[in-house]
């Protein structure tokens, strides 16, 4: 990652995660850690109807929670649920379940300490919070201040009617962001309207990171992704339009 250029990296929440070693490292390498993500496991859900996988899913995050403080990461990085298929009929429950589960863990956080971000998935990997719109839902029935949104423009390429205006409409509560393009690749390897995007995080004063989250994750991809999103961002700030 620092080879590639990067100033920052997003790190997986594990038990095995030793943090003293990671933050060695980091320093060695002149990295920060921006942000910490958690990862799908099925024993651990925040809206399931059982009290133990939710009982799972909060212990994990009081861990992510504290891994991130040590750290010195931002955000922390929540999905309410990676199972595709849910009952229409209990939406509301699970989304009384997945409030009730979080919350509990934020409000155990140390002051000062790391945001939790609510991420949505596209239909494929989830029933529950698919767009900025149900993310935000479920961060005002949280009601808590350590408790915001981030936009992962690969999902909300599939799920939501524009991201510009997605992102304008949640622009007070996004504070972290997820890059890759449509299908799945580094930006600028695909069609995703990038240039919109970073236009309406610019025209918002986003302030946070802008992760790369793609597939493979290879040196070469690490080094054109980045190299590419810099210069469309140096282009937005010159109001040079897209030629590409």
């Amino acid at each position: 990652m620092a080879r590639a250029g990067y100033p920052a990296i997003e790190l997986a929440v594990t038990a095995s995660l030793d943090t003293h070693l990671a933050r060695r490292l980091l320093e060695e390498h002149g990295l920060t850690a921006s942000s910490l993500c958690g990862l799908s496991d099925p024993d651990r859900d925040y809206a399931h109807d059982s009290p133990r996988l939710r009982r799972n899913a909060g212990e994990y995050l009081r861990m992510a929670l504290e891994q991130a403080h040590e750290l010195g990461a931002a955000a922390v990085i929540v999905v309410a649920t990676y199972r595709p298929e849910g009952d229409p009929a209990a939406r509301e429950s699970e989304l009384e379940r997945a409030a009730h589960t979080i919350a509990g863990a934020a409000a155990s956080a140390q002051p000062g300490g790391p945001t939790i971000a609510l991420e949505a998935l596209n239909r494929y990997e989830t029933h529950l919070i698919r767009t900025l719109n149900d993310a935000d839902g479920l961060r005002r029935r949280i009601a808590l201040p350590n408790v915001e949104l981030m936009a992962d423009v690969f999902h909300m390429d599939i799920e939501e009617d524009s991201l510009p205006e997605a992102i304008s409409a949640h622009k007070d509560h996004i504070i972290h962001v997820h890059l890759a393009d449509n299908q799945r690749r580094e930006p600028g390897s695909g069609h995703l309207d990038f240039d919109g995007v970073f236009a309406a995080l610019t025209d918002a004063s986003y302030a946070g990171a802008l992760a790369m989250e793609f597939l493979p994750a290879i040196d070469a991809a690490l080094s054109t992704g980045r190299e590419w999103v810099s210069g469309r961002l140096n282009a937005l700030a010159q109001n040079v339009p897209n030629r590409s």
